[in-house]
This record gives structure tokens, sequence and C-alpha cells, in this order.
């Protein structure tokens, strides 16, 4: 008897259930997935991405092989770090016992050139892999190009777009994912604004114009200005995503400009280290976290900061490819989420009411540094439910850009496609950011 959609549905249900049970859960569900691979009548043609082909576990269950490819080093602390937690957990749930219950077998490539993703992933291809990972902005052409090629593999490329509806409708193994922290930057902000004294906000940007950290930037302007509407805030781009000797040299001039409290996309710990260094000769300039707990760095120097947790994400579409992958029923990668199908949009709206930043895909860390006003923290506190429970965005009109214009009207909320786009820079900005 054949597996049919809806018992392959059922699956995705009982794994996501399973997981966050913890390993008895998981162990019940992965029997549930040998279950219904026993059941399915399916053949998929003996190409080298076929499950008829792949290796199999004492327990007969296939293994897929997923690739990551990363722009950076995973011991940045930063971005790539977050997603290699991320593979790891993937890795660790899927696999609990290697030689029994396990479903997948993951791999990744570190420092990968955007201008040379193309190579990399047909490399990873070449290997063997059913499913890349790509966690680039910048590897979004390449990561297309090859699932144009490669219709049998699958592909997620993380912080992109569909171009048109065409290219959406054409590659159907390809998906869009992103977790966003924007919210989190703006509780960020909201912590900034009280604690300078200074009233002047430092940025340190790997790409100050591009729509993600534009985003990023706006909201934590917006929230630092909501309780403190006299400050400012000036930015410094970079150019890299990972330089440390760039960003230290940012985050100096603009404490030199007189900026107290920084925040950064940079994906090392430099710029709060060069807070604590500050602190440590009696200045009081603050800084945060970012995408990962880097508070080691800065004991005294760090106040919060926004992290993400990539793991729930990578589970849940590392279980869809591999169930589309067996039972050769492609709408069970294809046609999710039903509101957006191949285009995954996770922030803080996806957290616990209660704090586990390990646990949230997004959120900020907690506790605050001590030295923030107890008054501040609740202020924090209060937003944070909001956003979560969905009564509260960052970009709540009225918003105006830095020329006065009403970007956002008053009540009206910006849409996913708004926020991706974003091309312009709220009010508070010493100068537009080049």
């Amino acid at each position: 008897m054949a597996t049919s959609r809806r018992d392959w549905l059922k699956t995705v249900a009982s794994f996501a259930v399973g997981a966050a049970l913890g390993a008895g859960g998981t162990y019940a569900a992965l029997q549930s997935i040998k279950t219904a691979v026993e059941k399915t009548a399916t053949q998929t043609s003996a190409t080298a991405a076929s499950p008829t082909e792949a290796p199999k576990t004492a327990a007969g269950l296939p293994v897929m092989k997923i690739h990551f490819i990363y722009v950076g080093p995973i011991g940045d602390y930063g971005w790539t770090h977050a997603h290699e937690q991320g593979r790891r957990f993937l890795q660790k749930t899927l696999c609990p016992d290697p030689k029994k219950w396990c479903i997948v077998e993951t791999s990744y490539t570190e420092s990968v050139p955007e201008d040379q993703a193309y190579t990399y992933i047909k490399r990873a291809l070449s290997n063997g892999a059913h499913m890349v990972f790509t966690t680039s902005y910048g590897f979004m052409d390449a990561t297309k190009q090859a699932a144009s090629e490669s219709p049998d593999r699958f592909f997620a490329h993380c912080s992109g777009f569909f171009k048109t509806p065409d290219e959406w409708a054409r590659l159907r193994n390809f998906a869009e994912y992103f977790i966003d922290l924007y919210e989190a930057y703006y509780l960020n902000g909201l912590v900034a604004g009280r604690m300078t004294k200074t009233n002047k906000l430092g940025y340190v940007a790997a790409f100050p114009r591009l729509p993600e950290i534009i985003r990023h930037m706006n909201a934590f302007l917006i929230g630092a200005r909501e309780v403190n509407p006299n400050v400012t805030m000036e930015v410094v781009g970079i150019g890299e995503w990972y330089s440390p000797d760039k960003a230290r040299k940012a985050a100096t001039s603009l404490i030199e400009a007189g900026a107290d409290v920084l925040a950064f996309t940079e994906d090392s710990p430099t710029v709060l280290q060069v807070a604590e260094e500050q602190q440590k000769a009696g200045r009081r300039v603050w800084s945060f976290s970012h995408y990962s707990d880097m508070s080691q760095y800065g004991p005294n120097a760090h106040l919060t900061g926004q992290v993400v947790n990539w793991g729930p994400l990578y589970l849940e579409m590392a279980v869809r490819a591999y169930l589309s992958w067996i039972s050769g029923d492609l709408s069970i990668w294809s046609e999710w989420p039903p509101e957006r199908p191949r285009d995954y949009w996770w922030s803080m709206k996806n957290a616990y009411a209660s704090y586990d930043y390990r646990k949230n895909p997004a959120d900020i860390i907690t506790p605050l540094n001590p030295a923030v006003p107890d008054n501040v923290k609740a202020y924090v506190e209060k937003r944070r439910r909001e956003v979560i429970e969905g009564v509260w965005d960052p970009f709540t009109g009225p918003v105006k850009d830095m020329r006065g214009k009403v970007r956002v009207p008053d009540r009206a909320r910006l849409s996913k496609d708004d926020l991706y786009n974003m091309d312009w820079y709220v009010e508070g900005y010493v100068k537009e950011p080049a």
C-alpha cells in the first residue's frame, strides 16, 4: 500500500512534536519515518540523488547528504558561527544514532567568496549532496542557477528573494529562508537610547546599503529615538562581513566622534571588545552581541544583543526535503509554508513569551546588563511581549525617512516585501550611510 501525501504530512507533524519532546520523542518520530518509508510504493529514478542509491542505516533508513556553504569562518562568533550551531543541531537531531537511527549526513565549507559560490555548490553536488544550504545574500544567483540545472536536488538560500513569479513557479526545488532580527535590534535600540549620555550612537556596518542591514539599522534607531528623541546615529561601512581590523578602526573613529553606544553588523566580537577596552580605561562605552552571545568578550560593556537560533528552521526544512525525496512527492517541499510557499520568514513572532534565547528562533539576551535601569528593563520587556504577540511592530506608522517623507502612514505596518527591499533611512542619521 502506497503512503499517501496525507500520511507523509502526518509524519512531518509527528517529527516536529517528537523533536520538541527531546531524545525519546525524536526516536519515536524517526520510527514514524521508517514506517512511512516501508509503506511507500513510490520508486524514483535511479539517479545520483535517488534514495534507491543512497546508503542506508541498519534501520533501513536512506541517508540524505546535506551540505552547508558559509561565507565566513565558523569561529567568527557571529553570522557563520550561528549557522554552524544550527547545522550541528540538525545533525544531532536527525542522526542521534549514526549506525541505526540516522536520516542525514551533514557537511560544510567555510569562508567561501561570494563570486565563487557556484563552483563550491557544484563541487558539493558532485560529492553526492542531495541538498545544499547557502548562507549568504551574495550566494543567491549561484544557488538558483544550480537549482535550475539540478532539478533532482534540493536547494535553500538564506536572505534572498524570488525576483519574479515565473522564477518562483519554475524553481520548485529551491527555497528562500530567513530568521529576521529587526525586532530584536529595535529592543536593543530602546536600551541604547536610555544608556547614551552623549546622545550619539555609532554603527559599524558591513554593507550599509544592503536592505537587510538598512532594516536592522533603522529598527535600532527607531527604538533609540522612541525613548530619547535627541539621539542621532553615525554609520561607518567597512565593505566586508568579517574584518576585525576594519571593525576596530571603524569603532574607534565613532568613539572619537563622540559615540558612547555602538551597534554593529560584522561577524566578529571586535566592536564589543573595543567598547570593553574603553570601559577598562574608565570611559563608559557600551555595545551588544551580534547573532551569537558575545558577552564573554565584553562583560562590562555588553548591554544585551540580538541572537538567532537556526536549528529549528533547519530541522523543519530538512525533514520536509527528506520526506519529499523519499516519497517522490515534491509538493511536501514546494508547497510549504502555506502562506508563502518556499519563502520561510521567521522572527521574534515565533519566540516564546518566556526567555530562552538558546531555543527561540530570534530574541535578545537576558538578563540585561545590571547598569541598565529597572524602568528601562521593564519597558523592554513590555515591548518584547507586544512584538511576540503581534500587537506591536517597530515599523508601525507614522515613520518618516531622514528627509522628512512619510514612509509608513499612521497605524500602518510594512509588509514582508517592503521590509525585504528597504532602501531608505529613517530620521536620526547624521548623514546618509555610504
